[in-house]
């Protein structure tokens, strides 16, 4: 997934998952700090307070820049160069929210990948 560099979401993609979707525009400081928290383990509740304190002087795109920076960099993505980071988190901070929790939810499941259950115990003695 993305080993191109690319993003595998589109960020006008926003209802291609409710759930993010609802979260991006109904609670997005929520949605900013579960992905924060995906990208870098860092702190769900502080970023979700830093990003609603920010967002008082229309500075929340700053920390979500920062973060999707580093997101960026963890999985090797390139910077679109026609409409970078910085405008796109400021002008289009939910649809990138979105698109962040897409891609996100998608890396956290690779297909492929067998989620098996635990083994059923039996304590011994106990033969019903």
């Amino acid at each position: 997934m993305a080993s191109n560099g690319e993003w595998n979401e589109s960020l006008c993609g926003c209802f291609d998952d409710c759930s993010s979707c609802l979260c991006g525009w109904c609670c997005t400081p929520c949605l900013f700090g579960e992905n924060a928290q995906k990208i870098d383990n860092s702190s769900c509740c502080l970023w979700c307070c830093a990003y609603i304190i920010l967002a008082e002087c229309y500075l929340c795109w700053i920390p979500h820049y920062m973060k999707r920076q580093v997101l960026r960099q963890k999985y090797g993505l390139r910077e679109d160069p026609s409409c970078g980071d910085c405008l796109t988190t400021c002008f289009c901070g939910p649809c990138a929210l979105c698109q962040e929790a897409r891609f996100l939810k998608r890396r956290a499941v690779q297909p492929g990948t067998v989620i098996a259950a635990a083994p059923h115990t039996v304590q011994p003695g106990r033969n019903y």
